[in-house]
């Protein structure tokens, strides 16, 4: 990979200048457009460190987000990368939850969301669940997983389409299979996912 250069602008004053400010930066750009390995990652990662742009959340979640959730994904480094942003947002701690969800280690997942609604500022929301709910899945957990689900009926999310999916998959991975029936006939928005 062939050395980039970056210099550091202002904080992004709305998500919408978000994208503006990934692509003003060649090293947040190349994440999206020349990194294939973790190494390109480590490389990329070390110029941004030399930097300072590290510091940005954002530039933190671009490196967080290739190495917990791309295709060529080290969950083990993403774990590091996560522990190294001082205030996580809602981007990055859904990222490392989804990370894990997908990984060896499901119940990294779990742990981790227990430890965002014990110890963080963030509250998750409608994309953080449906990660935690196949973690429960993986791991074949659907009775810790009904617990979660009595949180969602509080929250009012039960008719939220993609957390309805990934409980009643939930459920019926684990061999529950009334309580997938029951989910999946109660359903106002049933699509072809369910």
């Amino acid at each position: 990979m062939a050395p980039w250069f970056c210099s550091l602008t202002p904080l992004p004053s709305s998500s919408s200048s978000i994208s503006k400010f990934i692509s003003d930066q060649p090293y947040l750009s190349v994440i999206e457009t020349k990194c294939s390995t973790i190494k390109d990652l480590q490389i990329v990662h070390a110029q941004i460190i030399k930097t300072g742009l590290i510091k940005d959340t954002i530039a933190a979640s671009r490196l967080l987000s290739f190495a917990a959730t791309s295709p060529a994904a080290d969950i083990s480094y993403a774990f590091t990368l996560f522990n190294q942003i001082q205030n996580p947002n809602l981007f990055t701690w859904n990222t490392i939850i989804r990370g894990f969800s997908r990984s060896s280690n499901p119940r990294m997942a779990i742990s981790l969301f227990i430890d965002m609604l014990i110890h963080s500022s963030v509250d998750p929301e409608r994309l953080t669940y449906p990660s935690v709910f196949k973690a429960y899945s993986e791991l074949g957990l659907a009775r810790d997983g009904a617990q979660l689900h009595g949180r969602i009926l509080k929250l009012g999310l039960q008719f939220d389409v993609y957390i309805r999916n990934t409980i009643v998959h939930m459920y019926a991975n684990c061999g529950y299979f009334g309580e997938a029936l029951q989910l999946f006939g109660d359903g106002e928005n049933i699509d072809v996912l369910t």
